[in-house]
């Protein structure tokens, strides 16, 4: 049987591989679980932080599941950021005239530690790039990932649509440079896996990846 998409060990499978689809069908599962729980949500004797990890535990992990392998638009990640920012504030019982930002909300609720959501995907689809560079060469997950261009391709006029592979090399850019030195992998006439190859010992120590996924994860101000 042909069908335009399908469901495959919890995610939607789409034919143009972007992950708008999958993106809605999260939010309502995740709606779902929220709503599910307005005893928790509504007690006053349960301390904001109570409620803010069993948030994190019962409604962000349906939210982001699957998410280290998402190639995430700026589109995918506002939708994800207006869902969660709702419910935080639902939680915290601040409505959008109180004039609080998102920012204060989240610290409320979450901690002062406690990450946005594009962060969370960050940080996960880094800790998963970091699993599968460490991958012995014959795993499947490592070989698609190092699979070049097959013979006789050609790129389809007009955009591009984006790759997790694309997403990743450019989340990681930030470690294409050592002080003055440049690392190779990301300049444009890089071979297209060279930035791979470059992570992949990087890698190997995971006490050095966990810093460079800090690195990368670390708010910019």
């Amino acid at each position: 049987e042909r069908v335009d998409r399908f469901t495959y060990l919890g995610s939607l499978i789409s034919p143009c591989g972007l992950v708008c689809d999958e993106i809605s069908a999260r939010i309502q599962k995740a709606r779902l679980a929220f709503a599910n729980l307005p005893h928790l949500w509504r007690r006053r004797d349960i301390c904001l932080s109570t409620k803010g990890r069993g948030y994190c535990a019962a409604v962000r992990s349906v939210l982001l599941y699957g998410s280290e392998t998402w190639p995430v638009r700026v589109e995918d990640i506002r939708r994800l950021l207006v869902f969660d920012h709702r419910c935080l504030r639902n939680i915290a019982r601040i409505s959008w005239d109180h004039r609080v930002s998102n920012t204060v909300v989240r610290k409320r609720v979450l901690g002062k530690d406690g990450k946005s959501i594009d962060e969370v995907v960050k940080l996960h689809q880094l800790r998963w790039l970091g699993h599968v560079v460490r991958m012995p060469n014959d795993r499947l997950p490592r070989r698609a990932m190092f699979s070049g261009i097959g013979v006789g391709w050609k790129k389809a006029r007009g955009g591009q649509t984006k790759t997790w592979h694309k997403s990743m090399k450019s989340l990681t850019s930030g470690l294409s440079h050592v002080g003055r030195c440049r690392l190779p992998g990301w300049g444009p006439r890089d071979d297209s896996n060279r930035w791979l190859e470059t992570l992949n010992d990087m890698a190997q120590n995971r006490l050095q990846w966990r810093r460079c996924i800090h690195s990368l994860c670390s708010p910019k101000f």
